[in-house]
């Protein structure tokens, strides 16, 4: 604790005394941009009756400074990323802690800097909708064209229930994930096409972003290719729409539990968001998401989907502004793993954390229902709370972990088995609440942030069969966010 308190003391000082240098303006074409995370994460999990420590409490901070250059004709950005742990429990067996502890060479207190972001974007005189960008940078499905939509709430499904779903930044993990390659993209004010080429970096649980190199696995063996149409909000008033084709192949042949993997799979697929017009007190969402698989699986075919359905009405005229939801989602399982056709939804490199906000589970082989609530009690202040019941679409298929590739020497992803033949497929529920706050306090062009978020998970079958001796979960974090 006396290290957490002298980082955030010396961290508190040199804030106010580096802020007057960033605001300084270098000129009309370069900007500077600059943002610090530091977060405290407080895990009570499953636990087997082996586990040596299910409750730990660890600090990270995550330290981003980009330089960037816009013109007509040329755009550039690079930024640096600087992660450190402190206090990474030893001996925990889930959770967080126990994948950044594990992922770099067992270091309680560890850290390393990398470059996240280097490219350049060149437009084409008499061609202005039209660009192309090379090198290294972020790429969330879904959200393949920045300006985000003139209706906040369709700005907000957008970005929080549709983006990322299949490939993501995973930028809530205290290192994230970057992609090397091309986009080129043709963005009109009704429409924008993207079609990139491009490999993920290291990243996420993993701190060394700048080797792709890991025991003989290289994370550049990864390659995907996306084409994608997005309908803006400006063609149809409330209407944001997407096709997507995006393709995934595996070329690193890692082993889990001794079989290797090497997915080679394409998604055809898209979105539907609508916001109606006023109705009453307020106004209606309605946002449909859905992706077919097909493709290999080293020797079997692959056939997979997943589809989402969710609704919601948002009091716009009440105080606090109440916005209700509820949703159901379902992935598809595979009910013989024996057989030549696998039929489990794939997620390739997602954000997994937007849609388990405990990542205590993912997508695939899952289907649930949520109820959520969202209200504004006070104009820099967000409250969030989620009520989510799930269970595995197939019981004879396993309980998915993982968000991806981090490492390059790990698959990403691995399944835990219920009692198979006994009708076990509950998986559990789970009760969150997350606080936002923004600018709770402003100094020379900087920002101060702060979120709060507790979690409590109640094991069923599945996760009994798995975590005999405790199969509840608590998580909770506090994390403060300081940008310029």
């Amino acid at each position: 604790m006396k290290r957490f308190i002298f980082f955030a003391v010396l961290l508190a000082l040199s804030t106010f005394l580096v802020s007057p240098l960033l605001a300084y303006k270098i000129n009309d074409n370069a900007y500077l941009k600059w943002k610090e995370e530091f977060r405290i994460e407080t895990w009570s999990t499953f636990e087997k009756p082996t586990t040596k420590k299910d409750s730990y409490t660890f600090a990270s901070s995550k330290m981003r400074l980009g330089f960037g250059f816009t013109s007509k004709l040329i755009d550039a950005y690079g930024s640096f990323n600087w992660t450190q742990f402190f206090g990474l429990p030893r001996t925990a067996s889930y959770g967080t802690g126990a994948l950044y502890f594990g992922q770099n060479n067992g270091s309680g207190n560890v850290g390393q800097v990398g470059i996240t972001q280097a490219w350049i974007r060149a437009r084409f005189p008499g061609f202005e909708s039209l660009s192309a960008t090379i090198g290294r940078f972020k790429y969330n499905s879904a959200l393949e064209y920045k300006t985000l939509p003139k209706n906040k709430r369709l700005a907000w499904l957008r970005k929080l229930r549709i983006s990322q779903r299949l490939i993501g930044g995973f930028e809530w993990s205290r290192v994230g994930r970057s992609y090397d390659g091309f986009q080129v993209a043709y963005d009109d004010k009704a429409f924008n096409i993207t079609v990139a080429g491009m490999q993920p970096t290291p990243g996420g649980f993993y701190l060394d972003i700048m080797d792709d190199t890991y025991n003989g696995y290289k994370s550049h063996d990864i390659d995907l290719l996306t084409v994608v149409a997005t309908l803006k909000d400006t063609v149809i008033k409330g209407l944001d729409a997407q096709f997507f084709y995006y393709y995934y192949n595996d070329e690193r042949d890692v082993s889990v539990g001794g079989i290797v993997q090497n997915p080679e799979i394409s998604n055809f697929g898209g979105h539907i968001l609508y916001v109606t017009p006023k109705v009453w007190l307020g106004s209606f969402d309605f946002l449909l998401w859905g992706d077919a698989q097909t493709g290999s699986w080293g020797s079997a075919d692959q056939s997979a989907f997943a589809i989402a359905v969710e609704g919601g009405y948002k009091f716009e005229d009440v105080a606090w502004q109440p916005w209700l939801r509820t949703g159901f989602f379902r992935s598809s399982g595979d009910d013989d793993p024996t057989d030549n056709d696998r039929n489990t939804f794939f997620m390739m490199t997602p954000t997994l954390r937007i849609y388990a906000m405990t990542p205590w589970y993912n997508l695939m082989n899952t289907k649930y229902w949520f109820f959520q609530v969202i209200a504004k009690p006070m104009c820099n202040l967000v409250v969030r709370s989620d009520f989510t019941k799930l269970w595995l679409t197939e019981e004879d298929d396993a309980w998915y972990q993982g968000s991806g590739m981090t490492r390059p020497d790990i698959f990403g992803y691995k399944g835990l088995k219920g009692h198979i033949g006994q009708g076990h497929d509950s998986l559990g529920s789970m009760w969150d609440i997350s606080l936002f706050f923004k600018n709770i306090y402003k100094y020379n062009g900087l920002a101060l942030g702060m979120d709060l978020y507790y979690s409590h998970v109640w094991g069923d079958d599945v996760v009994e069969d798995n975590f005999q001796k405790d199969d509840d979960l608590d998580f909770f974090y506090v994390e403060f966010r300081l940008t310029f």
